[in-house]
């Protein structure tokens, strides 16, 4: 037989081995997926589910350099500093998803902070609010839990799952 057809077959006859074993690759994937989404959207989620929201002002662009698939290297981006209003307080921030474009200053954006500690808030970006971590948790969840069933049958294969009767 050629070279696929004897890996073909050869994974076709041990079907019921790897199939016992697939959870470790779906929990390895799962872990990382969600371990990515917790540290990229603590914050966001946070501020998502019990964040208040007011109108802001974008008052100055930060220049960065980033690291890009350009000629040269590096792409220039711009991230506003952003001035809004909590309480009797007046704060600032400097929002971490940049554009490319320089243009928005004096321009009212919609803010969400958090009213026991303002100085944690992001702009409102709607629906880009959700990436790049709800995504990753919602793929990571889905095969954490296919990893769960793959355990749970492996156990219950092996009689490990198997409840003592009651009398």
């Amino acid at each position: 037989m050629p070279f696929p057809q004897d890996q073909v077959a050869r994974l076709l006859t041990n079907r019921a081995r790897i199939a016992r074993v697939m959870f470790i690759p779906q929990l390895v994937a799962a872990l990382l997926l969600l371990g990515f989404a917790y540290v990229t959207g603590k914050v966001h989620a946070h501020l998502l589910i019990t964040g208040a929201r007011t109108q802001g002002k974008i008052i100055a662009l930060v220049p960065v350099r980033m690291q890009g698939r350009t000629r040269s290297g590096t792409t220039m981006i711009y991230e506003p500093v952003i001035e809004f209003g909590a309480g009797d307080r007046v704060l600032r921030f400097q929002e971490w998803k940049g554009s490319q474009s320089s243009a928005g200053l004096g321009w009212a954006v919609p803010v969400v902070y958090d009213p026991a500690n303002p100085s944690v808030a992001m702009m409102d970006r709607g629906l880009a609010n959700w990436l790049p971590w709800a995504p990753c948790f919602a793929i990571g969840l889905i095969l954490a839990l296919a990893a769960l069933k793959g355990i749970l049958t492996l156990l219950h294969a092996l009689g490990v799952a198997a409840l003592p009767e009651r009398a």
